[in-house]
């Protein structure tokens, strides 16, 4: 999984539009150890050169993370059945769902939006949308909302910058260890003030 993360760059050579479709469609709602917000920021910088065309490029991620959120939800609506198979008691694991479940419940109707810039979290709560029976009409708004602005931002970011200094392409490995690094530490961040909080509990 390591080499997804570190070899950005050769898996757009080598896979181009399929796959930033395939890898962000599944990191929306069913799989989450897959680099979207380093992938979408990549993507964004070769089409600021001559890799990748910013106009096809957006639109594509945009419908693989809509489609990925709407998988996610029906995941959740069908958790009970999935979670007969061992591949998906892997994935959807209970520590996951929960986190997912209380972001969800802090935010609201927004958490749809909000989590789509969160790591790990932008996978879970389509799916705990899903169990929550989250109206489908309501979820659907929420998630076109986000899925356009999580496309844009992060893209057009990487594309803007490879505009303004293009020698960044020369450094490409390093800025994807940088934006995993940078993604990783929210997380982190949080599962130290959740120890913290538990340790106080327990003393």
């Amino acid at each position: 999984m390591s080499y997804l993360f570190l070899n950005i760059p050769h898996l757009l050579a080598t896979h181009g539009y399929w796959g930033v479709f395939i890898i962000v469609f599944l990191e929306s709602g069913i799989f989450f150890p897959l680099p979207g917000d380093s992938l979408l920021f990549t993507a964004g910088l070769l089409a600021s050169g001559a890799g990748l065309n910013l106009y096809l490029l957006i639109p594509i991620i945009f419908v693989a993370t809509f489609l990925g959120g709407i998988a996610g939800y029906f995941i959740g609506v069908y958790l009970e059945r999935l979670h007969k198979y061992a591949f998906f008691r892997k994935i959807l694991k209970e520590e996951h769902l929960d986190k997912a479940h209380e972001f969800f419940d802090k935010h609201g109707r927004m958490a749809i939006v909000l989590s789509r810039f969160v790591p790990l979290v932008r996978t879970f709560v389509p799916i705990v949308a899903g169990i929550a029976r989250m109206n489908f009409g309501r979820f659907i708004r929420y998630s076109l909302l986000s899925s356009l602005l999580w496309s844009i931002i992060v893209t057009l970011l990487g594309y803007f910058l490879g505009r303004e200094f293009p020698e960044l392409h020369n450094y490409l490995s390093y800025l994807v260890i940088l934006i995993v690094l940078a993604s990783v530490v929210p997380i982190a961040i949080e599962w130290w003030r959740e120890r913290r909080r538990k340790r106080s509990r327990t003393t």
